[in-house]
């Protein structure tokens, strides 16, 4: 099938090398004059700066390292230096529990609230149907938990409030063990059930790479060596202005083709689709928070809090702008210049969209004023830039499957298929593994 993909992000070029793989003819359509979308690696006064997202886990095996390695992209491990986190609650940096005697002794936490997590066996099943992480949390580990510990580590991946996150949609295993009676319960009956089947198949357990990865020199290398791969296939400064329906086919500017992959934001292919309202409404119903990143570099001695660790996230409800910091030049040694430290400080998101409103230098300051809360940074920061992402992270409502079920009916009718963060998960292993939903999708048509 010939097949026209509409957007040259993660999402767009990784179903058209599946699609290649699958014996299809695809045709990548990129508005802009270089692939990858948001993904992106520039370097500005030494320092290496991801726009969007700067890493992934190693562990799932149709993820963004398998696809390195198919590609003979090196990669580099997170520093051991980053294994330490911390979230900001109730003014204070407090460190995040790594293991069962950490959690015994965590401040994050009062021994009221550590006894309610302790019941969490105990609480009943889950009742039918979807309901937000932060109700979820609440439910089975009670509501200091709730706020102290899971509320910021669903900020950290969706930049929004934890009371609007599907559970779901956000977080499906989650959802897998509280129907299974339960964290506890549920970890239990299915690491019961893995042996079995281990036992039974007489197989080994496949091995994983577990922890954090990313490209070496960043995710622009992972991006660069799909877009060599696809060679003539991607077509650059080509914008889309209409997709309709022919009998034949699918008309995507008056050029007929067999089948249409959208991977572009959702929002952006509304207006690309208004010759099919029914369609144009199913996506309208999926939205994205405006992020902004504040990067800003100290010499080392300027922010000692920032020579180890992670980075910290806060919690809802204190008296700072930025969501969360990541020590990017501790995770990943070499991104900022010999003696100094790079921080990505994020903004906006779901949890605080006026941001998006304000200047850089308005920015700046305030990143340059919640390190000084928070990390005690002193000093005038010898680098400072801020990258905006207008269409930032997608926004997985309370119901978010059934909308998502909903426009993959409405887009099947018409031969389309609908690829991107938008629909079956925002990170880069959701975006590479979605790749092979759309090969299925494809391969239904034929």
């Amino acid at each position: 099938m010939r097949i026209c993909i509409i957007g040259g992000g993660l999402g767009g070029l990784a179903a058209a090398r599946a699609l290649v793989a699958a014996g299809h003819d695809p045709h990548v359509l990129e508005a802009r004059s270089r692939p990858g979308g948001v993904l992106t690696t520039t370097t500005t006064d030494g320092y290496i700066r991801e726009h969007a997202a700067s890493s992934f886990l190693g562990s799932p095996t149709r993820g963004a390292r398998a696809l390195c390695e198919e590609l003979g992209v090196p990669v580099d491990a997170a520093s051991p230096r980053a294994k330490r986190r911390w979230v900001f609650l109730d003014g204070k940096l407090r460190a995040f529990p790594r293991n069962p005697v950490e959690m015994v002794r965590t401040d994050l936490l009062t021994w009221r609230g550590k006894l309610d997590l302790l019941r969490e066996p105990l609480r009943p099943a889950r009742p039918s149907g979807d309901e937000s992480v932060y109700a979820f949390a609440a439910r089975r580990f009670g509501a200091e938990a709730a706020r102290a510990i899971v509320a910021p580590f669903v900020t950290g991946i969706f930049a929004a409030d934890a009371h609007e996150v599907s559970l779901e949609a956000g977080f499906p295993k989650l959802a897998e063990l509280d129907a299974s009676g339960g964290m506890v319960r549920g970890l239990v009956s299915q690491g019961g059930k893995a042996l079995f089947r281990r036992f039974a198949g007489g197989g080994k357990k496949p091995k994983t790479k577990s922890g954090l990865f990313a490209p070496h020199g960043g995710l622009g290398s992972l991006v660069d060596a799909l877009a060599r791969e696809l060679g003539p296939r991607i077509r650059l400064d080509s914008p889309v202005t209409q997709i309709a329906a022919d009998p034949r086919g699918v008309l995507v500017d008056g050029e007929r083709w067999d089948a249409v992959v959208l991977a572009v934001p959702a929002e952006d292919a509304v207006p690309l689709v208004a010759p099919l309202p029914e369609l144009a409404s199913r996506l309208g119903a999926f939205h994205r928070a405006p992020t902004q990143i504040v990067y800003l570099g100290y010499p080392e001695a300027a922010v000692p809090a920032a020579v180890d660790g992670f980075g910290f996230l806060v919690a809802h409800g204190e008296d700072l702008r930025v969501l969360g910091v990541v020590f990017e030049s501790v995770v990943w040694p070499g991104r900022a210049p010999a003696g100094h430290v790079l921080l990505r400080c994020i903004f906006g998101g779901g949890r605080d969209p006026s941001t998006a409103a304000l200047d850089d230098a308005a920015l700046i300051e305030h990143a340059r004023r919640d390190l000084g809360v928070v990390l005690g940074a002193t000093g005038t920061p010898t680098h400072a830039s801020v990258v905006r992402w207008t269409r930032g992270v997608a926004q997985y409502q309370v119901g978010h499957r059934d909308l998502v079920r909903l426009a993959v009916s409405s887009a099947r009718t018409h031969r389309i298929a609908l690829a991107g963060a938008d629909y079956r998960g925002p990170g880069v292993n959701d975006l590479c593994a979605d790749a092979d939903v759309i090969v299925e999708e494809v391969k239904s048509w034929t």
